[in-house]
């Protein structure tokens, strides 16, 4: 990826869509594609981390493309009362070859959720955004309040159904994404697709306990517009979910 050079202007999603001269959305879910993964280890003593993955699968990675998440993104850990803390995101490395980005949460509680959302820049003349989100709920009445990020134009809202299963709702602009594609990727690298319904709804059954990913891509081809004083045809915006099950 060629990243532009950070501008002091930030363009928020819904300000580049009125810019749009032409407006054709399509879903997909490509397979090359960089995903921003967000983990979160809490620690009530004071010491928690959380790490952000710019690579298609879970973990650190060369770090080529971190500059403009670095530069330009912002992280955000949400409580289920409502209080919000800022997370400073830093270069972090595991041996020679494996990089990423990492941030201190702090004292952080049972129940929590950390957001993360970035304007990439221009890839190939497309203008890209990318978000992650990761929940750890005690409860059902923490996930509720916890489920949809303000900070997230496109995002996994999830809910536990009645029976005890996990049900994802895909937003854009706080709507509904109907017939599109999501992805499970598992801790071997191995992936699983799936589709919404015609709500923007899937249900998924969790076969253990432990942390859940899921991914999905959105494009819209004909928008058009200028970024940097550079002109870009198309935008593209990625979004991930991390979630602790099971949710009592």
């Amino acid at each position: 990826m060629k990243t532009q050079k950070a501008a002091a202007t930030r363009f928020s999603p819904s300000r580049l869509a009125l810019i749009a001269c032409v407006l054709a959305i399509c879903f997909t879910a490509p397979s090359f594609a960089h995903n921003l993964w967000i983990v979160g280890d809490p620690h009530d003593k004071g010491d928690g981390v959380v790490d952000l993955y710019f690579e298609h699968w879970l973990g650190p990675g060369d770090g080529a493309y971190t500059g403009p998440i670095l530069e330009r993104g912002k992280t955000t850990l949400r409580t289920p009362d409502g209080n919000t803390i800022s997370l400073t995101m830093k270069s972090a490395s595991q041996g020679e070859n494996k990089k990423y980005l990492s941030a201190n949460a702090g004292k952080t509680p049972q129940s929590y959720a950390v957001d993360h959302a970035s304007l990439y820049g221009i890839y190939h003349g497309r203008l890209d955004f990318f978000y992650g989100k990761c929940i750890q709920a005690k409860t059902k009445k923490d996930l509720e309040a916890l489920a949809e990020s303000p900070n997230l134009p496109f995002q996994f809202v999830p809910q536990v159904t009645e029976d005890g299963k996990l049900l994802l709702k895909l937003q854009y602009f706080s709507n509904p994404l109907p017939k599109t594609k999501i992805k499970r990727v598992k801790k071997d690298g191995t992936e699983e697709t799936f589709e919404t319904d015609k709500k923007g709804e899937f249900i998924f059954t969790p076969d253990k306990p432990g942390k859940y990913h899921f991914s999905s891509l959105a494009f819209e081809h004909e928008a058009a517009g200028a970024f940097e004083y550079q002109a870009f045809k198309g935008i593209m915006y990625g979004t991930t979910l991390t979630i602790n099950w099971p949710v009592e």
